[in-house]
């Protein structure tokens, strides 16, 4: 299968140490394309990696050590954009982020990185910006793998700073907010903005963009915080995607709902202590896609076969956040 979005270096300060103080950081490769393409591979789960990096000596380090770690990098692009760094502290096992990334740039990077054809079973897209024509793209390559036979997901992974909140009328059938919502492990707070959140900028037709994307697909997970940045609902949401589709929205260590086309269910995670929550909804994605990558595109409606894919999920993002990666 291939992973398609975000790759970026996560700079750890050491633990318990604020990123103020910190006077050594340890790099590991991140951003949601990695965490999950290396999550895949550790299940035995063969996997690809398409995305864009700088085309220096961070970039080129990334793609060495991703590449290393049994990911296939055939489509990986090294271009003009910097690669995007992400320093993280984790104090009493919670993470503090602050970027420095080009969201802009890396969108469309990552555009011009997309394949003419996928040959893979499953394409996964993850930690996209709402770029205006670099969504266009994405959504053109999300059909484009359908029409080949392939089995299309996506892990919305809606940056607050890189998506802008929007209101009512800048979403599809106009969606409106839920209030009192509750950010879950996918919001990152600290994370600037860059080129992809300019003052002044028009959201609205970028993020239907990414609606557009989510209809292309055959599973969709996002997190409540997710929903909030959106500013929409489980149920609207779930108007917007396929009729046979899957959406999965998780909240933490909170039940996650299955909404798909059996019906609503939710499956409650075990809970678990985290050490590192940095990259979890991705590990919670690898679970599913390692249950799932083997089955049929129309198996996907099986609704028992997707309550033991989120179930999957659950156990390898507890996994996850047990070690530590920094």
């Amino acid at each position: 299968m291939v992973c398609v979005g975000e790759a970026l270096w996560d700079f750890y300060a050491p633990e318990g140490i604020p990123l103020e103080q910190a006077k050594l950081l340890r790099r590991v490769p991140g951003g949601g394309a990695v965490n999950t393409a290396m999550a895949l591979v550790r299940l035995g789960v063969p996997s690809g990696l398409c995305a864009a990096l700088g085309d220096d000596a961070m970039g080129r380090g990334l793609r060495d050590e991703v590449a290393a770690a049994g990911i296939d990098v055939g489509r990986l692009a090294l271009g003009a954009a910097r690669t995007g760094l992400m320093l993280v502290a984790i104090e009493r096992g919670e993470a503090r982020f602050v970027g420095y990334r080009q969201g802009e740039l890396e969108a469309r990077a990552l555009a011009a990185a997309l394949p003419a054809r996928w040959q893979a079973r499953v394409v996964h897209f993850t930690g996209i910006a709402p770029v205006r024509g670099a969504i266009g793209a994405l959504v053109r390559a999300a059909a484009a793998a359908r029409r080949e036979g392939c089995a299309v997901a996506v892990d919305i992974n809606a940056r607050p700073r890189m998506w802008p909140r929007v209101g009512r009328s800048a979403l599809p059938g106009g969606a409106g907010a839920r209030s009192g919502t509750t950010p879950g492990a996918g919001a990152r707070a600290g994370i600037t903005p860059g080129a992809g959140a300019r003052a002044g900028a028009t959201p609205g037709a970028g993020v239907r963009g990414c609606f557009r994307l989510f209809g292309q697909a055959d599973l969709v997970k996002c997190s409540t915080g997710d929903l909030e940045v959106l500013g929409t609902t489980a149920p609207a949401l779930r108007k917007h995607l396929r009729t046979e589709a899957t959406l999965v929205v998780t909240d933490g260590a909170r039940e996650t709902l299955v909404l798909g086309p059996g019906g609503e269910r939710a499956v409650a995670p075990r809970p678990v202590r985290p050490l590192d929550p940095t990259g979890a909804g991705d590990a919670f994605c690898a679970g599913m896609l390692a249950t799932l990558v083997w089955q049929g595109r129309d198996r996907w409606t099986d609704a028992a076969l997707m309550l033991r894919a989120v179930a999957r999920g659950h156990d390898v993002a507890r996994a996850w956040v047990r070690r530590k990666r920094g």
